[in-house]
């Protein structure tokens, strides 16, 4: 498996074409990530993908689409947000008209862009056949999964933070010198209080209260 995923530009189905096209580098990687660490579904990857392929666009136009983007807080916000709007059955008319009107403006071929999408059967053929991961195999979480998944979640949490810190730099609000953002997962038991990292959690298998109970 180790091979498929170095060797992704051999890949030669949709998803291949379009990690070459948008130079999606890493991508394979983070898709076995998620499939078989976080448990994502084919339908959460195909989104995935699909948004990676829209930032790279936006990207490339040098287009930043925040103030249409209805709620969001940061650029990862602000992606999903358009890309819900375009997507979404239940999106209000009058907001994806303004978003692709957006696109035109910028010259980018929203309908060439949507082309490049992908669904879960493209996902599951690509995972199945260019990268030999068993999606009919059921995902157990381990101890050691759980804690990769955990780690991804606070790395992510710090990146939109990190975002969000620097979008109101540059807009003026706050006015900080580099900074260093650190995100802390802790577990509290709402019976007894007891308060744990993950990692003691792990150790210990159990707080206090829930031991007690056992004996």
């Amino acid at each position: 498996m180790g091979d498929a995923i170095e060797n992704e530009h051999q890949c030669t189905c949709k998803i291949g074409r379009d990690i070459d096209r948008y130079d999606l580098d890493g991508l394979n990687g983070e898709l076995q990530h998620r499939r078989d660490v976080a448990d994502a579904s084919l339908r959460t990857l195909a989104d995935y993908i699909n948004e990676r392929i829209l930032e790279t666009a936006l990207a490339e136009a040098e287009t930043d689409l925040t103030d249409v983007a209805y709620g969001a807080v940061s650029a990862d916000d602000a992606l999903s947000a358009v890309y819900e709007t375009l997507t979404s059955d239940t999106a209000p008319a009058d907001r994806e008209a303004r978003v692709r009107k957006r696109f035109e403006q910028n010259g980018i071929d929203l309908e060439e862009l949507e082309s490049d999408w992908v669904t879960h059967p493209t996902v599951r053929s690509h995972l199945n056949d260019c990268l030999e991961i068993d999606t009919a195999r059921p995902t157990k979480i381990t101890a050691e999964s759980a804690r990769n998944t955990i780690e991804w979640a606070r790395t992510r949490c710090t990146r939109v933070v990190e975002q969000t810190i620097s979008r109101l730099v540059s807009a003026g609000i706050v006015s900080i010198r580099d900074t260093e953002v650190a995100v802390t997962i802790q577990i509290t038991c709402s019976d007894c209080g007891s308060t744990f990292r993950f990692g003691e959690l792990l150790e210990h298998g159990s707080c206090p209260c829930s031991a007690d109970e056992t004996t």
